[in-house]
């Protein structure tokens, strides 16, 4: 078996699609399945993902004019010759810039293609962009039409995130088939690595995952900066696991916040368990990973209404809403001043059962092979 995943990021990147993408090269390798994957050049190469199965990978160079920190272009110079040597026999999208786009189309009536939705890309461009508000309508029809092109030479295509308004409004998703979130395993069956000194009067909430300004990362300083002031409480701690442009910058406006970054880790398992709740203050998520990750270590989350979790808080247990930092920080003082919470492992707990990273393997692969 033959795979190409084809992404318009680095796979060596600390994102969301590069995770994904490395969670099912870790599947098919162990399956003995050989991996190709068509990507681009890392903007930062420093800061780069361990890679620990073997995949090969086809970096295709961005266009500086048009990339940046946030937002890679690359011609995909040499494509086809790539994939016509490597005769794959599923071809998997997982974005629909310049790469994806080009790939679909190459794969037109000899191979089989699959398509995942990660995200709203015209919202995530305007994002990245920094897109005035009248210019958006440009940017998301753009982004509607040039998916749609790659939809045409897709077999089939699939999204996790939960029913939003945009898609019970829109008939362009009658085209996918919606499948629940994947989970490593790891995160539900992995020991537990909370320490017995855990329980010593300090509360610690953070967030794992790119520190960048569209996080909302300032939001959990500044909770905890009204929780200190208007409960009196210093008993808090934030923890952020992961690296980015926000974060040092917020840490210096705010020198009286007890603040650990870690940097970008392997294993976030045992760096999550040292948590008491997880925050995803983002103004944008379609699923958050990161999100669930944690929530399947037994955290409560505290989240703006985004992501699976997020838009779903009516239906699963310790699983918070905020829209201000003011409402944040009173989560804080109520919830988890407590000390009785306890949840058990996600998939107990999810009516909609979350699918491992191993079941969605076999399931694309047996329906598209």
């Amino acid at each position: 078996m033959k795979i190409l995943h084809v992404t318009d990021g680095s796979i060596y990147n600390y994102d969301g699609i590069s995770t994904y993408i490395n969670e099912l090269l870790e599947c098919a390798f162990a399956r003995n399945a050989q991996s190709l994957i068509f990507a681009t050049v890392p903007l930062n190469p420093a800061k780069l993902r361990k890679i620990n199965h073997k995949a090969a990978v086809k970096e295709f160079k961005n266009l500086k004019i048009f990339s940046s920190d946030k937002f890679n272009f690359s011609l995909p110079r040499g494509m086809k010759k790539a994939m016509d040597e490597f005769k794959p026999d599923l071809v998997w999208i997982h974005s629909i810039g310049p790469l994806g786009l080009r790939a679909a189309r190459l794969s037109k009536n000899k191979y089989t293609v699959i398509y995942t939705k990660h995200c709203f890309d015209g919202d995530l461009w305007c994002n990245h962009l920094r897109i005035r508000t009248g210019f958006k309508w440009f940017y998301q029809i753009a982004a509607i039409l040039v998916e749609r092109m790659v939809l045409k030479y897709c077999d089939a295509a699939i999204y996790h995130f939960n029913n939003t308004e945009k898609i019970l409004s829109n008939k362009f998703f009658c085209k996918f088939k919606h499948m629940p979130p994947p989970l490593n395993e790891k995160f539900v069956n992995e020991k537990s690595y909370r320490s017995e000194s855990h329980d010593d009067g300090i509360i610690t909430i953070g967030f794992c995952g790119r520190l960048d300004p569209e996080k909302g990362i300032e939001y959990m300083f500044s909770a905890a900066d009204i929780y200190q002031k208007k409960y009196n409480k210093k008993n808090i701690r934030l923890m952020l696991i992961g690296e980015g442009s926000a974060a040092e910058a917020i840490v210096s406006e705010y020198p009286h916040i007890n603040v650990t970054i870690t940097g970008f880790v392997d294993n976030v398992v045992p760096y999550l368990d040292q948590l008491d709740a997880f925050v995803l203050a983002s103004k944008t998520e379609t699923t958050s990973l990161s999100s669930l990750e944690a929530y399947s270590r037994g955290l409560p989350i505290f989240s703006t209404p985004v992501g699976f979790l997020g838009q779903n808080a009516d239906k699963y247990p310790h699983i918070y809403n905020f829209n201000s930092a003011e409402e944040l920080a009173s989560l804080i003082n109520e919830v988890l001043n407590i000390k009785e919470i306890t949840l058990g492992p996600a998939a107990v707990r999810l009516d909609s059962p979350i699918i491992t990273f191993s079941e969605l393997h076999e399931l694309v692969v047996s329906e598209c092979t």
